[in-house]
């Protein structure tokens, strides 16, 4: 399906509701799943739809984002920012930054979300029922009622019953106001659900399940950056992704679903399980990290039992060395279409 006339919305703005320590580990767009960042999903997904141009509404991340993201030539994609600084609400950043683009459809995906739905199935459906909004939804289990799924495509008039100025959100105030004009709101059901990411449960849940889906579609075999450092007796009980330069000590094991990032080093028969560690991260030898979400440069000492929990840098002593979240933006891994399965190996270096 030609993409002409077609643009895209990526709602980026996130608020901190509950000030915890995992909100205040980064922006939300931001946080690593998989080793990317989590808004790279969305870019990629609507890059491999073949969209060319998409609009990132931000709020007091903004500044951040747009470092890493830049123009979005890393992505193939000419990316380009709109500032809500009221804030507008999701409506109201689909109408300010939509009627900038000039074009009639726009598909808005949420930030925070990893979609699966197939994108020309999408717009195919979308264009057939002749709406003026299309919501995705999903069933999880199949039994449940449907969930939104944080995607939409929009007809350009659709936009202008969206006010001017004040907060308008898509569920609560456009759905509602357009079926009371006799405008069509379509619903299209997802053969898979849209992971999102709500809070640090959620966060390692989609890690987990991101893991589980890479490992399922190449055996595991391309989550180990070639750089990675496994000393003699350590072990991995996948699915294990190691991000560059990584350094597993003798005796130490880690066991997935779990993530660890560039330049972090586990020391030596320590235990790190179902957790996610960011980058340049030093656990001490004989410590155990279970159910936990690290966050860049923190330091966690030899012996230290964590379990369920968020450590930043500010929970221990601080590295000397300081980087942004992200010094680059890469490309997401592409979504395996095939449902995730179990899957654990194990293997021992040495």
């Amino acid at each position: 399906m030609s993409s002409e006339g077609i643009s895209a919305v990526v709602l980026a703005g996130t608020h901190r509701w509950s000030g915890s320590s995992f909100e205040r580990l980064a922006a939300r767009p931001l946080v690593p799943v998989a080793l990317s960042p989590l808004i790279a999903y969305s870019l990629r997904w609507l890059h491999d739809g073949r969209i060319e141009r998409a609009t990132i509404c931000e709020n007091g991340s903004a500044p951040v984002i747009e470092s890493v993201l830049g123009d979005g030539a890393d992505l193939d994609l000419d990316l380009s920012y709109y500032k809500d600084g009221t804030p507008r609400g999701a409506a109201g950043c689909v109408r300010d930054a939509g009627l900038r683009t000039g074009a009639e459809t726009i598909v808005v995906a949420g930030a925070a979300a990893i979609p699966t739905v197939d994108f020309d199935a999408l717009l195919a459906s979308h264009h057939a029922s002749r709406a003026a909004v299309t919501a995705v939804v999903h069933r999880e289990p199949p039994s449940a009622a449907p969930t939104p799924g944080g995607v939409y495509v929009f007809e350009r008039r659709a936009l202008y019953h969206v006010a001017e100025t004040g907060f308008q959100d898509i569920k609560e105030n456009l759905i509602p106001k357009l079926r009371r004009v006799g405008e069509r709101v379509a619903a299209y059901e997802s053969g898979g659900f849209c992971p999102q990411v709500l809070n640090a449960q959620t966060y390692l849940a989609v890690n987990q399940w991101m893991l589980q889906r890479l490992a399922h579609d190449d055996g595991g075999r391309g989550l180990v950056d070639p750089s990675a450092e496994l000393a003699p007796g350590a072990r991995l009980v996948g699915p294990v992704q190691l991000g560059p330069r990584v350094r597993i000590e003798a005796g130490a094991t880690i066991v997935g679903p779990t993530t660890i990032g560039a330049d972090s080093i586990v020391g030596e028969n320590a235990l790190v399980a179902r957790s996610v560690v960011w980058n340049r991260c030093h656990l001490g030898e004989e410590s155990i990290v279970h159910g936990c979400v690290v966050g860049d440069q923190a330091v966690i000492p030899a012996g230290t039992l964590l379990f369920n929990v968020v450590r930043s840098e500010a929970d221990g002593p601080a590295s000397a060395h300081r980087a942004s979240v992200w010094a680059t933006a890469k490309a997401a891994p592409a979504l395996p279409r095939r449902n995730p399965s179990s899957f654990l190996t194990s293997s021992t270096v040495g």
